[in-house]
């Protein structure tokens, strides 16, 4: 009997801290752009042959597209930018476009310091996909435009 007491407490307090974590977002707008941001970072491009090939990105941050979002059906759209701060961020001498090569002359650079990057997050039930957009050149550190 205290098996079975024990099974149903167990039971009772996953479905209600489930229930807690899905609740906290419910009709309210933004609560999901921590995710988003997460999100974006772990699916950024790393292929160094396409455009939106990024060495290391930081000063994350999301905004919240109300547009495209629905709150009643739990779908919120952010668009989340990144931008180019890694300093080492050259081709290779190989010829073939890998980063790696440390100089300074910015021809050379993969990537121009300071080109914020677009991906739009689509959260769904707690379920986010991104799609990175376009890149833009280029902002200083305090996200203005150059």
């Amino acid at each position: 009997m205290r098996k079975i007491f024990v099974i149903f407490i167990y039971i009772f307090f996953i479905s209600f801290t489930s229930n807690s974590y899905s609740n906290d977002c419910n009709n309210n707008e933004g609560c999901m752009a921590d995710i988003a941001v997460k999100n974006a970072q772990e699916n950024r491009v790393k292929d160094s042959s396409s455009h939106l090939f990024s060495c290391m990105m930081s000063n994350w941050h999301a905004e919240f597209n109300k547009d495209k979002s629905n709150m009643n059906e739990n779908l919120e759209v952010y668009n989340v930018y990144g931008y180019e701060r890694f300093l080492a961020c050259y081709r290779s001498a190989s010829g073939h476009g890998a980063a790696g090569e440390i100089g300074v002359d910015r021809e050379k650079r993969k990537v121009p310091n300071g080109t914020r990057f677009r991906a739009e997050v689509i959260c769904t039930d707690d379920t986010c996909v991104t799609t990175w957009i376009d890149s833009d050149c280029c902002y200083d550190l305090d996200l203005v435009k150059y």
